[in-house]
């Protein structure tokens, strides 16, 4: 998994209907990521990069509403 600063980068570069696509479908898998590892090996450090990164794509997702794309 790459860095939230990396990633951010990386949305930032895309189209504004590609960051909308990124970022619900980020919305939509995170969750079941976090549950997923909850589950299984309940892994402290992965769970919470997971959590920052959903925290992340949150606030993208204020941006998208606010400004039309990530800022």
């Amino acid at each position: 998994m790459v860095s939230n600063t990396k990633f951010k980068d990386f949305v930032v570069a895309l189209s504004a209907e590609d960051q909308q696509t990124v970022v619900s479908r980020q919305l939509r898998l995170l969750p079941a990521f976090i549950m997923q590892e909850v589950a299984g090996t309940n892994n402290a450090k992965v769970i919470r990069k997971l959590e920052s990164r959903l925290k992340q794509v949150r606030l993208m997702l204020s941006s998208i509403v606010a400004n039309g794309r990530v800022v």
